[in-house]
Protein backbone atom coordinates (compact mmCIF):
# COMPACT_ATOMS: atom_id res chain seq x y z
CA UNK A 1 0.00 0.00 0.00
CA UNK A 2 1.34 3.36 -0.59
CA UNK A 3 1.35 6.83 0.58
CA UNK A 4 -1.83 8.74 0.56
CA UNK A 5 -2.06 12.29 0.75
CA UNK A 6 -4.97 14.89 1.12
CA UNK A 7 -5.44 17.16 -1.87
CA UNK A 8 -8.84 18.82 -1.58
CA UNK A 9 -12.62 18.54 0.44
CA UNK A 10 -14.82 17.11 -2.58
CA UNK A 11 -16.73 19.76 -2.36
CA UNK A 12 -13.94 21.63 -4.09
CA UNK A 13 -14.47 19.65 -7.22
CA UNK A 14 -18.17 19.76 -8.59
CA UNK A 15 -19.76 17.49 -10.54
CA UNK A 16 -18.86 16.86 -14.02
CA UNK A 17 -15.89 19.29 -13.64
CA UNK A 18 -12.05 18.93 -13.11
CA UNK A 19 -9.61 20.12 -10.72
CA UNK A 20 -5.55 19.78 -11.19
CA UNK A 21 -3.71 19.95 -7.84
CA UNK A 22 0.16 19.92 -7.58
CA UNK A 23 1.24 17.59 -4.46
CA UNK A 24 4.85 15.97 -4.03
CA UNK A 25 6.22 16.71 -7.56
CA UNK A 26 3.07 15.19 -9.14
CA UNK A 27 0.11 17.26 -11.28
CA UNK A 28 -2.55 15.20 -10.42
CA UNK A 29 -6.07 15.82 -12.12
CA UNK A 30 -9.28 15.01 -10.27
CA UNK A 31 -11.92 14.84 -12.10
CA UNK A 32 -15.70 14.47 -11.08
CA UNK A 33 -17.64 11.97 -12.80
CA UNK A 34 -21.32 11.61 -11.94
CA UNK A 35 -20.14 12.18 -8.34
CA UNK A 36 -17.94 9.95 -8.36
CA UNK A 37 -14.12 10.92 -8.14
CA UNK A 38 -11.07 9.74 -10.82
CA UNK A 39 -7.24 11.11 -9.99
CA UNK A 40 -4.93 10.93 -12.98
CA UNK A 41 -1.53 12.54 -14.51
CA UNK A 42 -2.84 16.10 -15.94
CA UNK A 43 -0.33 15.55 -18.55
CA UNK A 44 -0.93 14.22 -22.13
CA UNK A 45 1.35 10.96 -22.36
CA UNK A 46 1.24 11.86 -26.06
CA UNK A 47 3.41 15.59 -25.80
CA UNK A 48 3.01 15.95 -22.22
CA UNK A 49 0.09 19.11 -22.36
CA UNK A 50 -1.62 19.79 -19.74
CA UNK A 51 -4.82 18.14 -19.87
CA UNK A 52 -6.92 20.33 -17.15
CA UNK A 53 -6.97 23.10 -20.66
CA UNK A 54 -8.92 20.37 -22.41
CA UNK A 55 -12.50 19.28 -22.37
CA UNK A 56 -14.62 17.03 -20.23
CA UNK A 57 -17.67 15.00 -21.38
CA UNK A 58 -19.34 12.52 -19.42
CA UNK A 59 -16.17 10.14 -18.54
CA UNK A 60 -13.90 10.82 -21.57
CA UNK A 61 -11.30 13.37 -21.39
CA UNK A 62 -10.31 15.37 -24.89
CA UNK A 63 -6.72 16.65 -24.94
CA UNK A 64 -7.02 20.04 -26.25
CA UNK A 65 -3.76 19.75 -28.09
CA UNK A 66 -4.18 17.18 -30.30
CA UNK A 67 -7.48 15.72 -28.96
CA UNK A 68 -6.08 12.71 -28.34
CA UNK A 69 -9.11 10.74 -26.30
CA UNK A 70 -9.04 8.83 -22.64
CA UNK A 71 -11.32 7.21 -20.39
CA UNK A 72 -11.09 8.93 -16.94
CA UNK A 73 -12.25 5.76 -15.16
CA UNK A 74 -9.50 3.67 -16.46
CA UNK A 75 -7.12 5.69 -18.13
CA UNK A 76 -6.86 4.12 -21.20
CA UNK A 77 -6.11 6.12 -24.49
CA UNK A 78 -9.28 5.73 -26.76
CA UNK A 79 -7.73 7.50 -29.80
CA UNK A 80 -4.77 8.78 -31.66
CA UNK A 81 -2.01 9.99 -31.27
CA UNK A 82 -2.22 8.83 -27.74
CA UNK A 83 -1.12 5.33 -27.36
CA UNK A 84 -0.26 4.93 -24.24
CA UNK A 85 -2.60 5.05 -21.10
CA UNK A 86 -2.91 8.40 -18.18
CA UNK A 87 -1.45 7.11 -14.96
CA UNK A 88 -3.92 6.53 -12.72
CA UNK A 89 -3.83 7.42 -8.73
CA UNK A 90 -6.11 5.86 -6.29
CA UNK A 91 -8.47 7.61 -4.23
CA UNK A 92 -9.96 7.42 -1.11
CA UNK A 93 -12.78 10.11 0.65
CA UNK A 94 -12.15 10.39 4.39
CA UNK A 95 -15.09 12.21 5.63
CA UNK A 96 -15.23 15.40 2.77
CA UNK A 97 -10.88 14.85 2.60
CA UNK A 98 -10.15 13.25 -1.02
CA UNK A 99 -6.62 11.66 -0.63
CA UNK A 100 -4.87 10.35 -3.44
CA UNK A 101 -2.26 7.43 -3.42
CA UNK A 102 1.15 8.54 -4.74
CA UNK A 103 3.34 6.20 -6.78
CA UNK A 104 0.30 4.28 -7.83
CA UNK A 105 0.19 3.52 -11.81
Amino acid sequence: MGKYVRIADTQEIPKNKMQVFKVEGHEILVVNVEGKLYAVSNRCPHMNYPLYLGSLNGKIITCGFHYAKFDITTGKALSPPAHEPLKTFKIEIKNSAVLVELGHQ
